[in-house]
Protein backbone atom coordinates (compact mmCIF):
# COMPACT_ATOMS: atom_id res chain seq x y z
CA UNK A 1 0.00 0.00 0.00
CA UNK A 2 1.02 3.63 -0.37
CA UNK A 3 3.36 4.46 2.46
CA UNK A 4 2.55 8.11 3.17
CA UNK A 5 -1.07 7.98 4.29
CA UNK A 6 -4.16 6.23 2.95
CA UNK A 7 -5.06 7.78 -0.37
CA UNK A 8 -8.58 8.53 0.79
CA UNK A 9 -7.27 10.77 3.55
CA UNK A 10 -4.50 12.70 1.90
CA UNK A 11 -4.45 15.35 -0.77
CA UNK A 12 -2.45 18.39 -1.68
CA UNK A 13 -5.08 21.06 -2.14
CA UNK A 14 -5.08 24.53 -3.60
CA UNK A 15 -7.67 24.59 -6.38
CA UNK A 16 -9.38 27.68 -7.69
CA UNK A 17 -10.30 30.46 -5.26
CA UNK A 18 -13.05 29.38 -2.90
CA UNK A 19 -16.56 30.15 -3.98
CA UNK A 20 -18.34 32.72 -1.80
CA UNK A 21 -20.27 31.35 1.16
CA UNK A 22 -24.00 31.15 0.72
CA UNK A 23 -26.71 31.43 3.34
CA UNK A 24 -26.41 27.87 4.68
CA UNK A 25 -22.74 28.44 5.47
CA UNK A 26 -23.56 31.63 7.38
CA UNK A 27 -26.10 30.14 9.81
CA UNK A 28 -25.18 30.42 13.52
CA UNK A 29 -23.68 27.39 15.25
CA UNK A 30 -25.06 25.98 18.50
CA UNK A 31 -22.37 26.76 21.07
CA UNK A 32 -21.60 23.08 21.93
CA UNK A 33 -21.10 22.33 18.22
CA UNK A 34 -18.91 25.40 17.78
CA UNK A 35 -16.78 24.27 20.73
CA UNK A 36 -16.45 20.83 19.20
CA UNK A 37 -15.32 22.32 15.87
CA UNK A 38 -12.78 24.60 17.53
CA UNK A 39 -11.50 21.89 19.85
CA UNK A 40 -11.04 19.39 17.03
CA UNK A 41 -9.26 21.97 14.89
CA UNK A 42 -6.79 22.81 17.65
CA UNK A 43 -6.23 19.11 18.39
CA UNK A 44 -5.45 18.35 14.73
CA UNK A 45 -3.23 21.40 14.29
CA UNK A 46 -1.20 20.62 17.39
CA UNK A 47 -0.90 16.86 16.79
CA UNK A 48 -0.44 16.71 13.01
CA UNK A 49 0.15 20.12 11.43
CA UNK A 50 3.45 21.74 10.58
CA UNK A 51 4.75 23.97 13.33
CA UNK A 52 3.84 27.66 13.49
CA UNK A 53 6.25 30.32 12.29
CA UNK A 54 6.09 31.93 15.74
CA UNK A 55 4.83 30.26 18.90
CA UNK A 56 3.75 33.63 20.26
CA UNK A 57 1.75 34.41 17.10
CA UNK A 58 0.09 30.99 17.27
CA UNK A 59 -0.73 31.35 20.96
CA UNK A 60 -2.39 34.70 20.33
CA UNK A 61 -4.54 33.29 17.50
CA UNK A 62 -5.41 30.24 19.62
CA UNK A 63 -6.53 32.39 22.54
CA UNK A 64 -8.66 34.58 20.25
CA UNK A 65 -10.28 31.50 18.67
CA UNK A 66 -11.16 29.95 22.02
CA UNK A 67 -12.66 33.26 23.15
CA UNK A 68 -15.21 33.01 20.33
CA UNK A 69 -16.75 29.91 21.91
CA UNK A 70 -16.41 30.97 25.54
CA UNK A 71 -19.26 32.15 27.73
CA UNK A 72 -22.91 31.21 28.17
CA UNK A 73 -24.39 32.19 24.80
CA UNK A 74 -26.65 29.69 23.08
CA UNK A 75 -25.06 30.18 19.68
CA UNK A 76 -21.79 31.20 18.11
CA UNK A 77 -21.29 33.20 14.95
CA UNK A 78 -20.30 30.59 12.37
CA UNK A 79 -18.48 33.04 10.10
CA UNK A 80 -16.53 34.47 13.03
CA UNK A 81 -15.53 30.97 14.18
CA UNK A 82 -14.44 29.99 10.68
CA UNK A 83 -12.48 33.22 10.30
CA UNK A 84 -10.83 32.57 13.66
CA UNK A 85 -9.80 29.11 12.46
CA UNK A 86 -8.37 30.61 9.28
CA UNK A 87 -6.35 33.12 11.33
CA UNK A 88 -5.02 30.22 13.39
CA UNK A 89 -4.04 28.30 10.24
CA UNK A 90 -2.37 31.41 8.84
CA UNK A 91 0.20 31.27 11.66
CA UNK A 92 1.50 27.87 10.49
CA UNK A 93 4.68 27.55 8.45
CA UNK A 94 2.60 26.24 5.57
CA UNK A 95 2.99 28.75 2.72
CA UNK A 96 -0.68 29.68 3.12
CA UNK A 97 -1.65 26.14 2.15
CA UNK A 98 -3.71 25.19 5.23
CA UNK A 99 -7.35 26.01 4.57
CA UNK A 100 -10.87 25.73 5.91
CA UNK A 101 -13.73 25.12 3.51
CA UNK A 102 -17.30 25.72 4.61
CA UNK A 103 -19.66 22.85 3.72
CA UNK A 104 -21.26 24.37 0.64
CA UNK A 105 -17.91 25.68 -0.64
CA UNK A 106 -16.42 22.19 -0.73
CA UNK A 107 -19.50 20.67 -2.36
CA UNK A 108 -19.54 23.36 -5.05
CA UNK A 109 -15.84 22.82 -5.83
CA UNK A 110 -16.40 19.10 -6.23
CA UNK A 111 -19.41 19.65 -8.50
CA UNK A 112 -17.53 22.21 -10.61
CA UNK A 113 -14.59 19.83 -10.99
CA UNK A 114 -16.83 16.98 -12.14
CA UNK A 115 -18.57 19.23 -14.69
CA UNK A 116 -15.24 20.58 -15.98
CA UNK A 117 -13.73 17.12 -16.41
CA UNK A 118 -16.82 15.88 -18.24
CA UNK A 119 -16.29 18.45 -21.01
CA UNK A 120 -12.50 18.77 -21.16
CA UNK A 121 -10.57 17.39 -24.15
CA UNK A 122 -8.68 14.12 -23.92
CA UNK A 123 -5.63 14.08 -21.69
CA UNK A 124 -3.74 12.33 -24.52
CA UNK A 125 -2.49 14.23 -27.56
CA UNK A 126 0.30 13.79 -30.09
CA UNK A 127 2.89 16.47 -30.81
CA UNK A 128 4.74 16.30 -34.12
CA UNK A 129 8.47 16.90 -33.80
CA UNK A 130 11.41 16.77 -36.19
CA UNK A 131 12.11 13.23 -34.99
CA UNK A 132 8.64 11.77 -34.85
CA UNK A 133 5.49 12.01 -32.77
CA UNK A 134 5.67 12.59 -29.03
CA UNK A 135 2.84 11.80 -26.61
CA UNK A 136 1.67 14.73 -24.49
CA UNK A 137 -0.20 13.56 -21.42
CA UNK A 138 -1.98 16.30 -19.43
CA UNK A 139 -3.48 14.79 -16.27
CA UNK A 140 -6.49 16.82 -15.13
CA UNK A 141 -6.93 18.04 -11.54
CA UNK A 142 -9.22 16.04 -9.29
CA UNK A 143 -11.20 17.39 -6.34
CA UNK A 144 -12.29 15.39 -3.34
CA UNK A 145 -11.25 12.18 -1.69
CA UNK A 146 -12.52 8.69 -1.25
CA UNK A 147 -11.52 5.50 -2.95
CA UNK A 148 -14.52 5.66 -5.29
CA UNK A 149 -13.37 8.97 -6.77
CA UNK A 150 -9.81 7.73 -7.13
CA UNK A 151 -10.90 4.50 -8.79
CA UNK A 152 -13.21 6.35 -11.21
CA UNK A 153 -10.45 8.70 -12.35
CA UNK A 154 -7.88 5.94 -12.78
CA UNK A 155 -10.40 3.96 -14.84
CA UNK A 156 -11.04 7.06 -16.95
CA UNK A 157 -7.31 7.27 -17.65
CA UNK A 158 -7.39 3.77 -19.16
CA UNK A 159 -10.67 4.45 -20.99
CA UNK A 160 -9.26 7.59 -22.64
CA UNK A 161 -6.10 5.81 -23.72
CA UNK A 162 -8.16 2.99 -25.22
CA UNK A 163 -10.25 5.54 -27.14
CA UNK A 164 -7.12 7.01 -28.74
CA UNK A 165 -5.14 4.12 -30.23
CA UNK A 166 -3.12 6.60 -32.31
CA UNK A 167 -1.05 7.45 -29.23
CA UNK A 168 0.82 4.19 -29.80
CA UNK A 169 2.63 5.95 -32.64
CA UNK A 170 4.57 8.07 -30.14
CA UNK A 171 8.28 7.55 -29.61
CA UNK A 172 8.70 9.69 -26.46
CA UNK A 173 6.63 11.27 -23.68
CA UNK A 174 5.93 14.70 -22.24
CA UNK A 175 4.03 14.88 -18.95
CA UNK A 176 2.29 18.28 -18.92
CA UNK A 177 1.46 19.43 -15.39
CA UNK A 178 0.17 22.81 -16.59
CA UNK A 179 -3.42 22.07 -15.55
CA UNK A 180 -2.50 20.63 -12.15
CA UNK A 181 -3.57 23.53 -9.97
CA UNK A 182 -4.51 21.44 -6.95
CA UNK A 183 -6.82 18.82 -5.58
CA UNK A 184 -6.14 15.14 -5.05
CA UNK A 185 -2.81 13.97 -6.45
CA UNK A 186 -3.44 10.26 -6.12
CA UNK A 187 -5.30 9.46 -9.38
CA UNK A 188 -2.51 10.75 -11.68
CA UNK A 189 0.18 9.41 -9.35
CA UNK A 190 -1.36 5.95 -9.56
CA UNK A 191 -1.86 6.21 -13.33
CA UNK A 192 1.79 7.10 -13.97
CA UNK A 193 3.27 4.26 -11.92
CA UNK A 194 5.35 2.88 -14.87
CA UNK A 195 7.38 6.10 -14.89
CA UNK A 196 8.77 5.43 -11.41
CA UNK A 197 11.68 3.21 -10.47
CA UNK A 198 12.46 1.52 -7.19
CA UNK A 199 15.22 4.06 -6.51
CA UNK A 200 12.94 7.11 -6.69
CA UNK A 201 14.32 9.85 -4.41
CA UNK A 202 11.16 11.84 -3.66
CA UNK A 203 10.46 12.09 0.06
CA UNK A 204 7.77 13.63 2.22
CA UNK A 205 9.19 15.22 5.37
CA UNK A 206 7.17 15.66 8.54
CA UNK A 207 7.46 18.53 11.00
CA UNK A 208 10.11 16.68 13.00
CA UNK A 209 12.24 15.83 9.98
CA UNK A 210 11.19 12.21 9.44
CA UNK A 211 11.43 11.29 5.74
CA UNK A 212 8.88 9.02 4.09
CA UNK A 213 9.10 7.85 0.46
CA UNK A 214 6.46 9.43 -1.75
CA UNK A 215 6.52 6.63 -4.30
CA UNK A 216 5.71 3.02 -3.52
CA UNK A 217 5.82 1.70 -7.07
CA UNK A 218 4.43 -1.74 -6.25
CA UNK A 219 1.53 -0.23 -4.31
CA UNK A 220 0.74 2.24 -7.08
CA UNK A 221 0.82 -0.57 -9.66
CA UNK A 222 -1.62 -2.68 -7.65
CA UNK A 223 -4.05 0.23 -7.41
CA UNK A 224 -3.75 0.94 -11.13
CA UNK A 225 -4.28 -2.66 -12.15
CA UNK A 226 -7.42 -2.83 -10.03
CA UNK A 227 -9.03 -0.35 -12.45
CA UNK A 228 -7.28 -1.25 -15.69
CA UNK A 229 -9.61 -4.08 -16.69
CA UNK A 230 -6.63 -6.06 -17.97
CA UNK A 231 -5.50 -3.22 -20.26
CA UNK A 232 -1.87 -2.22 -20.64
CA UNK A 233 -0.82 1.08 -19.12
CA UNK A 234 -0.28 3.57 -22.00
CA UNK A 235 2.74 5.09 -20.21
CA UNK A 236 4.54 1.76 -19.88
CA UNK A 237 6.58 2.24 -23.12
CA UNK A 238 8.27 5.22 -21.43
CA UNK A 239 9.42 3.41 -18.29
CA UNK A 240 13.01 4.25 -19.15
CA UNK A 241 14.81 6.77 -21.33
CA UNK A 242 14.36 10.54 -21.28
CA UNK A 243 11.25 12.02 -19.71
CA UNK A 244 10.18 15.64 -20.24
CA UNK A 245 7.89 17.35 -17.75
CA UNK A 246 6.19 20.71 -18.37
CA UNK A 247 5.49 22.92 -15.37
CA UNK A 248 3.91 26.37 -15.14
CA UNK A 249 3.04 29.04 -12.63
CA UNK A 250 -0.38 27.38 -12.22
CA UNK A 251 1.23 24.07 -11.26
CA UNK A 252 0.40 24.06 -7.58
CA UNK A 253 -0.18 21.90 -4.56
CA UNK A 254 -1.14 18.45 -5.91
CA UNK A 255 0.63 19.43 -9.13
CA UNK A 256 3.79 20.14 -7.16
CA UNK A 257 3.49 16.79 -5.40
CA UNK A 258 3.45 15.11 -8.81
CA UNK A 259 6.36 17.29 -9.93
CA UNK A 260 8.47 16.25 -6.94
CA UNK A 261 7.60 12.59 -7.49
CA UNK A 262 8.81 12.87 -11.10
CA UNK A 263 11.93 14.79 -10.06
CA UNK A 264 12.75 11.76 -7.95
CA UNK A 265 13.73 10.10 -11.23
CA UNK A 266 17.16 11.19 -12.49
CA UNK A 267 16.09 10.92 -16.14
CA UNK A 268 13.55 13.75 -15.82
CA UNK A 269 14.09 17.22 -17.31
CA UNK A 270 11.58 19.97 -16.58
CA UNK A 271 10.52 22.80 -18.90
CA UNK A 272 8.51 25.97 -18.39
CA UNK A 273 8.11 28.27 -15.41
CA UNK A 274 8.65 28.11 -11.67
CA UNK A 275 5.73 26.37 -9.98
CA UNK A 276 3.27 28.20 -7.73
CA UNK A 277 5.02 27.47 -4.43
CA UNK A 278 2.57 25.45 -2.35
CA UNK A 279 4.78 22.38 -2.47
CA UNK A 280 3.40 20.81 0.69
CA UNK A 281 1.12 17.89 1.45
CA UNK A 282 -2.17 18.20 3.29
CA UNK A 283 -4.52 15.97 5.22
CA UNK A 284 -8.23 16.67 4.83
CA UNK A 285 -10.46 16.28 7.88
CA UNK A 286 -14.25 16.68 8.17
CA UNK A 287 -15.40 18.79 11.10
CA UNK A 288 -18.61 18.43 13.06
CA UNK A 289 -20.38 21.36 11.35
CA UNK A 290 -19.78 19.88 7.89
CA UNK A 291 -16.77 22.05 7.06
CA UNK A 292 -13.47 20.58 5.87
CA UNK A 293 -10.11 21.31 7.46
CA UNK A 294 -7.24 21.04 4.98
CA UNK A 295 -4.13 20.86 7.15
CA UNK A 296 -0.53 21.06 5.94
CA UNK A 297 1.43 18.17 7.46
CA UNK A 298 4.38 17.40 5.20
CA UNK A 299 6.94 19.09 2.98
CA UNK A 300 8.89 17.52 0.13
CA UNK A 301 12.56 16.87 -0.51
CA UNK A 302 14.74 14.80 -2.82
CA UNK A 303 16.84 12.25 -0.99
CA UNK A 304 18.60 13.83 1.96
CA UNK A 305 18.40 17.31 0.42
CA UNK A 306 16.67 20.33 1.92
CA UNK A 307 12.90 20.57 1.89
CA UNK A 308 11.32 22.57 -0.88
CA UNK A 309 10.11 26.01 0.03
CA UNK A 310 8.37 28.25 -2.46
CA UNK A 311 8.16 27.55 -6.17
CA UNK A 312 10.20 24.85 -7.87
CA UNK A 313 12.11 26.28 -10.86
CA UNK A 314 12.18 24.54 -14.22
CA UNK A 315 15.50 23.12 -15.40
CA UNK A 316 14.85 24.65 -18.83
CA UNK A 317 13.04 27.97 -18.24
CA UNK A 318 10.70 29.14 -20.96
CA UNK A 319 11.33 32.46 -22.66
CA UNK A 320 9.46 35.48 -21.35
CA UNK A 321 6.02 35.62 -22.94
CA UNK A 322 6.33 32.13 -24.43
CA UNK A 323 3.02 30.33 -24.82
CA UNK A 324 2.26 27.07 -23.04
CA UNK A 325 2.05 25.26 -26.39
CA UNK A 326 5.48 26.59 -27.38
CA UNK A 327 6.93 25.25 -24.14
CA UNK A 328 5.34 21.88 -24.81
CA UNK A 329 6.89 21.81 -28.30
CA UNK A 330 10.31 22.59 -26.83
CA UNK A 331 9.90 19.78 -24.30
CA UNK A 332 8.70 17.40 -27.01
CA UNK A 333 11.68 18.19 -29.25
CA UNK A 334 14.04 17.55 -26.33
CA UNK A 335 12.34 14.24 -25.52
CA UNK A 336 12.46 13.14 -29.16
CA UNK A 337 16.11 14.17 -29.56
CA UNK A 338 17.13 12.09 -26.55
CA UNK A 339 14.97 9.03 -27.19
CA UNK A 340 16.51 6.16 -29.17
CA UNK A 341 13.01 5.28 -30.37
CA UNK A 342 12.68 8.58 -32.24
CA UNK A 343 14.38 9.04 -35.65
CA UNK A 344 14.70 12.13 -37.87
CA UNK A 345 12.23 12.47 -40.69
CA UNK A 346 13.68 11.65 -44.14
CA UNK A 347 15.64 14.62 -45.40
CA UNK A 348 15.78 16.32 -41.99
CA UNK A 349 19.07 17.88 -40.94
Amino acid sequence: MIRILPAVALAAILLAPAVPSIAADAMPLPLPLAREVVGKTIELVESKGVYPRSRAEYAQARTALLALVDGDAVQADREAVHEGIRRLLATLDADGHSLLFAPVQYQQMQSANVARNMTRPSAFRLVQTSRGKVLRWTPPPNVGGGQQMIDANVKRFYDEAEAHPEIRQACALVVDLGEQNGGNAWPPLIAMYPLFGTANKANAVDRDGKRIPVVDRAGLERMARANAGGRANPLAPYADGPLAVVVGSDTSSAGEMLLVALLGEQRVHTFGQTSDGRSTLNGTYPLADGSSLVLTELRFALGDGPVYRGGIPAMHPSAKGESADATVRTAAEWAAAHSPRCVPAPGAT
